[in-house]
């Protein structure tokens, strides 16, 4: 499924002892607060329309400075919002070798995480600066790589029951 990344919505990661600062840095920019069903994690949100995604996530991570890590929310083709981990999946047509694997990493300025136990040719991957790093570009351009089959972020994703 599609996702696109939101304007006005973006996960925060920033250390517990550092979270108090990093939501009076990110205060000028929009309202902060914890996301909910999550540990750490804080939700900016940022006016609707005021900036483009990539402007308004630059703008949040210069306020952040070294204090933690942002990201767009991604919204899928149904509106359901999707929250970045930080990591990301990538599902390969083969199984690739560790040298390979180094190579794919470092190629994309990536840094390995883990494979997949049950899925042989996937691994999971995180950028080796997240705090420069914009997932969606990232996942865009991984995704171009003719040895891929497949690249997601990884979200934390609320369910709703069907009624």
């Amino acid at each position: 499924m599609k996702q696109t990344p939101s304007d006005h919505l973006f996960v925060v990661d920033a250390e517990p002892a550092s979270q108090e600062t990093a939501r009076r840095h990110l205060a000028a920019l929009g309202d902060v607060r914890a996301l909910e069903g999550s540990r750490d994690l804080l939700l900016l949100s940022v006016p609707p329309g005021a900036f483009s995604a990539n402007s308004a996530w630059s703008r949040a991570r210069e306020l952040l400075g070294s204090l933690g890590t942002v990201q767009p929310v991604l919204v899928d083709e149904v509106g359901e919002h999707h929250f970045p981990t930080g990591e990301i999946s990538v599902r390969f047509h083969q199984p690739l070798p560790e040298a390979e694997l180094a190579r794919f990493a470092e190629h994309h300025g990536l840094r390995l995480r883990r494979r997949n136990e049950f899925i042989p040719q996937q691994a999971v991957f995180d950028p080796m600066d997240d705090t420069h790093s914009y997932i969606p570009d990232i996942v865009e351009k991984i995704a171009a790589d003719k040895n891929t089959k497949a690249v997601w972020a990884n979200t934390l994703t609320r369910f709703r029951r069907a009624s």
